[in-house]
Order: structure tokens, then C-alpha cells, then sequence
């Protein structure tokens, strides 16, 4: 989905280009129609929607099960009254609304106007990052808590991390909605969400994993030597070598110093390194060379080239 930035006094547009950024609903207007106005921005950020909705008079918004992914929703001003599917939850600035997967959902409210930032996420971003936090199978959908407190504890602090999304929002086409800069601050965000709002899991990411036996990094190390081209998830790779995806990570910072993916893209520079110098620049170019090695953005690939070798990769091809 690309950047949406839209005013519209249509309740069937509005409709429809709300559910293309969240879930198709029914809309129903609940103050003269002449006076109806929608306003969306919004933007896509990988597995993650974000968006500011508004509407300038009193609706309410109908969903059947959401089915492919869950939502939170803060109302920026004012009250909303909401079934979650779940619960009934009276969302306001310092409380919101979490959705689920599995169940029903209604929106009532803007009487007096007002806008709410609203954060979709699929349901296979938000159910492998738990699994990967918690270090255990996820099967089916999370039973997240229906409402979060946004003023205090680890709802406060979530909600001062996803606040940076409401300039994305604000700005689909600016400088942080950029993948470089978006894509992990979404992920931060649904990280910290699993860490604040209530469900059946929260204690085991409070634990700390054990640490994996040296012999597990070293197995770990070894499969990305041997297989640096090979796209590895750490998830994957803890699979491999018997542990947890917290405890290779964990393992890799106490016995390499880096992370399991800082590791691969040494190795990486590494083999690009070598190809570069045994290379003909005749027959073969720095982006041919950079893509073998999983190098998909090559301004990014010469930046850490250079500072890994101090010149430019197309330096060390004609040398």
C-alpha cells in the first residue's frame, strides 16, 4: 500500500478507502449527512499499517472477524466507545483498544469530531515476533488484553515509542516513512506492544533464555561460513543448532561480540571482498558481485565496504 492522503465528504468512499488501509466495515452516519467528512493519512510500513482517521461528526464503524491481522487504536482527542471483539473498552488519549483476530468489532463515536491513530499489523508479523521473544511456538491467535493504559508502566512507554508514528502518518511520503528509518521502528513497536499489553505469554519474555553452550555458537558460526548466500533468519539458525532465537543471540554477543546477522553480513563483505579482487572488470560489475552476496541495495554495500576496507568497491575491482 503506498502513502493514502485523503478528505472526502462520501460515505462510500470513505468506506472503501478505510478499509483498504484497515479492515472492510459498515459505516453508519449518525449526524446530518451533509455535514459528513472523512480524512485519512496513512502508510505502510512493511507488515504494518499506520494511519490518522477522522471524521468531522458522530459514526459508527462495523467489522466482521479481522481475521489476517490485529489493530490498536488510540483516539488522539476524545472518547471512543469500542467492542474489541472481546470487551468492551472506552477508548480515550490515555487508554487503547487492542483487537484480535477472532472476534467482531465496533467503533462509536466523534461527536465532536477528532482524529485517532490507528496501527495495523499482520497476523504472521506480530505472532513470529512473539514467538521469537518468547522463544516458543505460537500456534493460532494471540489473546492479546483488550484495552492498554496508556499513562503509566510499560503502556507509557510503549505509547512514547509508537507517538513516532503519528508523524508517519502525518507525512507518508517524508523522510520517516523511508524504509531504512520505518520498517524497524514498526518492528520496535510491535516488539514493545507484546511486552506491555496483557496475554498469556508475557511472562516468559520476562525471563532471560539460557545461555547456549559455546559449541552451539560455533555450530551456528560454522552454517554461515559455509552458507553466507543463503537468505538465515535467526530464527532458522537457532533451529539449526538446538536453541532458543533470544538464546543465539545472547550467545553470539557473549562469545563473537556481534549479532547472529551482524556476523552473516561480515561474512558477506567478506566473500564480496575476495570476488572484487580476483574479479576481470571486463566481464563482471560491483552490482553483480554485491547481489550474489545478498547485497540488494548497493549505496548501502559500498558504505560498509568502504568502511570495512577503507576505498570504494569499485576501487578494489580495477585494482
Amino acid at each position: 500500500m503506498p502513502g493514502v492522503s485523503i478528505t472526502t465528504a462520501e460515505p462510500d468512499v470513505a468506506r472503501l478507502e478505510c478499509g483498504r488501509v484497515y479492515f472492510p466495515h459498515r459505516l453508519t452516519v449518525l449526524h446530518h449527512p451533509a455535514d459528513f467528512r472523512m480524512t485519512l493519512t496513512a502508510a505502510s510500513l512493511g507488515p504494518v499499517s499506520v494511519g490518522l482517521l477522522g471524521y468531522a461528526g458522530e459514526v459508527r464503524l462495523e467489522t466482521a472477524e479481522l481475521e489476517t491481522g490485529y489493530e490498536v487504536n488510540v483516539p488522539l482527542d476524545g472518547l471512543l466507545g469500542t467492542w474489541t471483539g472481546h470487551a468492551e473498552v472506552c477508548a480515550s488519549p490515555a487508554t487503547a483498544a487492542v483487537y484480535r483476530p477472532d472476534g467482531r468489532t465496533r467503533m462509536h463515536g466523534w461527536r465532536e469530531g477528532g482524529r485517532l491513530l490507528g496501527i495495523k499489523v499482520e497476523r504472521p508479523a506480530l505472532e513470529e515476533t512473539l514467538a521469537e521473544l518468547a522463544d516458543r511456538p505460537v500456534d493460532g491467535v494471540v489473546p492479546l488484553g483488550p484495552a492498554l493504559d496508556l499513562r503509566s508502566g510499560a503502556g507509557a512507554q510503549w505509547w512514547a515509542l509508537a507517538r513516532a508514528l503519528v508523524a508517519v502518518a502525518e507525512d507518508p511520503d517524508g523522510p520517516l516513512a523511508r524504509p531504512m528509518v520505518a520498517r524497524p521502528l514498526a518492528q520496535a513497536v510491535v516488539a514493545a506492544l507484546l511486552h506491555a499489553v496483557e496475554h498469556p505469554w508475557r511472562d516468559a519474555l520476562d525471563r532471560r533464555p539460557a545461555t547456549p553452550r559455546p559449541a552451539s555458537v560455533r555450530e551456528a558460526v560454522e552454517l554461515l561460513e559455509a552458507e553466507p548466500e543463503r537468505p538465515w533468519t535467526v530464527a532458522e539458525l537457532a533451529g539449526r543448532v538446538g536453541v532458543g532465537s533470544r538464546g543465539l543471540q545472547d550467545g553470539f554477543a557473549r562469545h563473537v561480540g556481534v549479532s547472529p546477522t551482524a556476523y552473516l553480513r561480515d561474512v558477506r563483505l567478506r566473500r564480496a571482498h575476495a570476488d572484487l579482487l580476483a574479479a576481470d572488470p571486463g566481464w563482471q560489475t560491483v552490482a553483480e558481485i554485491a547481489l550474489r552476496w545478498g547485497f540488494a541495495h548497493l549505496g548501502r554495500f559500498a558504505a560498509a565496504y568502504r568502511r570495512r576496507y577503507g576505498q570504494a568497491p569499485s576501487v578494489t575491482l580495477r585494482g
